[in-house]
């Protein structure tokens, strides 16, 4: 479904990504981890379309790395970036609608959240409510269940675990596994030995550069990936 072929980018004149290669299967998880400042984050934003990089971005066969983003999403490539964004003065139902802004047809709007809704029950039960007043794991929520509003091909998650508290931890990766009967995922994570506990393959970052590679037990198992990243 997607092939990444020597992706450099980066910030400016800065480059961070040198080199970087990686693919997802239909139906897989992919895990990418690494120390801070390995280049996570910015394949994904690169893969996206919010920096531009030199490199081969193969999305279902069709070459992506010079589309905008806003084209992407309407081809099935759906981002939930760190740090749950969402639009804090607007209701969860209005967050969520604005995932599926692409979609003019009501019907296939209202069957979006209805799925949405059966993933995350309690978007349901919170829609009216403003999106500043969930916690922090709910927000968490809204924000990958208004990605999924227009029905994701694949979807990127970047460190969808990142500053919650350990229930919500928890209930994210569950819903992550949830999530993999109806997605395709490759998900950036901090909490690396969760990831790879989940992932069919995963891939291990350093410096921008690739390192270690192999489906989610071997790397699991790998005495030298649990030493310099999986605390021992």
């Amino acid at each position: 479904m997607l092939e990444v072929r020597g992706l450099f980018s980066g910030y400016g004149k800065i480059e961070i990504l040198h080199g970087v290669s990686l693919e997802v299967k239909e139906s897989e998880i992919v895990a990418l981890i690494g120390p801070n400042g390995a280049g996570k984050s910015t394949v994904l934003k690169t893969i996206v379309g919010l920096l531009k990089g030199k490199g081969s971005i193969l999305f279902k066969g069709e070459e992506i790395s010079s589309l905008s983003s806003h084209i992407l999403v309407g081809k099935g490539l759906s981002y939930v970036p760190q740090g749950r964004i969402v639009f804090p003065r607007m209701s969860v139902l209005e967050n969520l609608e604005m995932g599926a802004y692409l979609e003019k047809r009501r019907e296939k709007i209202e069957e979006a959240l209805q799925r949405v809704y059966g993933l995350f029950p309690v978007l349901k039960e919170r829609k009216e409510q403003k999106a500043a007043t969930l916690s922090g794991g709910e927000q968490q929520m809204l924000a990958m269940g208004r990605a999924l509003m227009q029905s994701p091909s694949l979807l990127l998650l970047d460190e969808p675990s990142l500053g919650l508290a350990p229930k919500y931890v928890s209930l994210i990766f569950q819903k992550i596994l949830e999530m993999r009967k109806k997605v395709t995922m490759l998900i950036v994570e901090q909490n690396a030995a969760r990831a790879l506990e989940i992932a069919d393959r995963g891939y291990v970052l350093e410096l921008g550069q690739n390192r270690f590679e192999g489906s989610g037990r071997e790397l699991l198992n790998n005495p030298e990936v649990r030493r310099l990243y999986l605390g021992g």
